[in-house]
C-alpha cells in the first residue's frame, strides 16, 4: 500500500522521449525485488518497438511472470505467453483483455480511452493482482487521472526544452499546475467561486483584473487549461485550490533527447530545486 491511501502508480511524461517508459520499468523493477507482481496498463498505447512519429527506437514494456495485465484485445501476444482472465471496457483497438503473463516478456500496451473506464480498470487490476497497478500515463490525457487517487510520478527531461533552466523551470510550472490544494474551508478568502467546468485564457484574464481577496475552485487539476506565466500569475493574485486533489510524489529526468544532450547532474538538481521533490536519473544514477 502506498502514501495517500492509494494503490496505484501512474507515471506522467511532460513531453515525447523524457524516459517515461524507463521510468515504468524501474518502478516495477523495484517492486518486483520487493516480491510484488501487481498490475500494468497504459492510459495511451506505450512499448512498441519503433516511434510512430520520430521513427526511432523505443524501451519495450518488460513484464514479469505472474503479472496481471490489462490491454486491448488486438495488442495480446498469439502466442501463449498470456492466460487470458476476463474481458473489461472497449478501447479503440478493441475490449480491454485481463491477462495473466505466464512467461517473463516485453509487450506493446494500452488502456481505455475515458477516465472512467481507466478507473474502473485499475480498481479490477488491483482486485486481480493483489498488489500495486502501474499505468503509464500521458500529459497529454491528463484528464484520466481525475477521480483517482493515484501517486504520480512525473518524467521530463532534455526533450522539453534547450537548457537545464527551461526544462527546470517548464516541469516546475507542471508540478505547481498538478499539485493544487485542497479545500480549507477555514483558510478561504472573503468570497468563493465554484468553476464547474475547465478554468481557461479567457476566466483567467478576468481574474486577473478582479479583486484578490477570492478562492477559486475546481474540481480537479486537470481542469486548469492555463500554462506558463499566466498560471503563476494567476495563482499569485487568487486562491486557486480544487475538490480533488492529485499526489505528485517524484520526478525522473532524462538528460538526453534526439536534439541534444544537458548535463545530468545539473538537471535533476534543478528538476528538484524547481518542483520541491524528490528527483531521479535513473540512467545516470543520480538523485536530489
Amino acid at each position: 500500500m502506498l502514501r495517500h491511501g492509494t494503490r496505484s502508480v501512474v507515471v506522467v511524461g511532460t513531453a515525447k522521449n523524457v524516459g517515461k517508459t524507463v521510468t515504468l520499468n524501474a518502478l516495477r523493477d523495484a517492486a518486483y525485488r520487493r516480491g510484488v507482481l501487481g498490475g500494468v496498463t497504459s492510459i495511451g498505447r506505450d512499448g512498441e518497438a519503433i516511434d510512430a512519429v520520430s521513427g526511432t527506437p523505443k524501451p519495450a514494456v518488460r513484464l514479469e511472470a505472474g503479472t496481471i495485465v490489462a490491454l486491448p484485445r488486438a495488442l495480446v501476444p498469439a502466442s501463449p505467453a498470456m492466460e487470458i482472465l476476463e474481458l473489461g471496457e472497449d478501447s479503440a483497438l478493441g475490449p480491454t483483455v485481463f491477462a495473466r503473463v505466464r512467461v517473463a516478456m516485453t509487450c506493446e500496451i494500452g488502456g481505455p480511452p475515458t477516465a472512467r473506464a481507466l478507473r474502473a480498470t485499475i480498481a479490477r487490476l488491483a482486485a486481480l493482482s493483489g498488489g500495486t497497478v502501474f499505468v503509464d500515463g500521458a500529459i497529454d490525457r491528463m484528464a484520466a487521472l481525475a477521480g483517482g487517487n493515484d501517486a504520480i510520478v512525473l518524467a521530463t527531461g532534455a526533450a522539453l526544452g534547450d537548457t537545464v533552466e527551461a526544462v527546470a523551470a517548464a516541469t516546475g510550472e507542471t508540478v505547481r499546475r498538478l499539485t493544487l490544494r485542497g479545500r480549507e474551508p477555514a483558510r478561504e478568502r472573503a468570497a468563493v467561486q465554484v468553476v464547474a467546468g475547465a478554468l481557461g485564457v479567457r476566466q483567467a484574464r478576468a481574474l486577473l483584473a478582479g479583486p484578490r481577496d477570492v478562492t477559486i475552485v475546481v474540481a480537479d487539476p486537470t481542469r486548469v487549461a492555463l500554462r506558463g506565466p499566466l498560471f503563476d500569475r494567476l495563482s499569485a493574485h487568487v486562491d486557486l485550490r480544487c475538490e480533488r486533489p492529485l499526489h505528485v510524489i517524484a520526478c525522473t529526468t532524462s538528460s538526453f533527447a534526439l536534439e541534444r544532450s544537458l548535463d545530468p547532474r545539473a538537471l535533476v538538481v534543478a528538476v528538484a530545486h524547481a518542483t520541491g521533490l524528490p528527483a531521479y536519473d535513473l540512467v545516470a544514477r543520480l538523485a536530489a
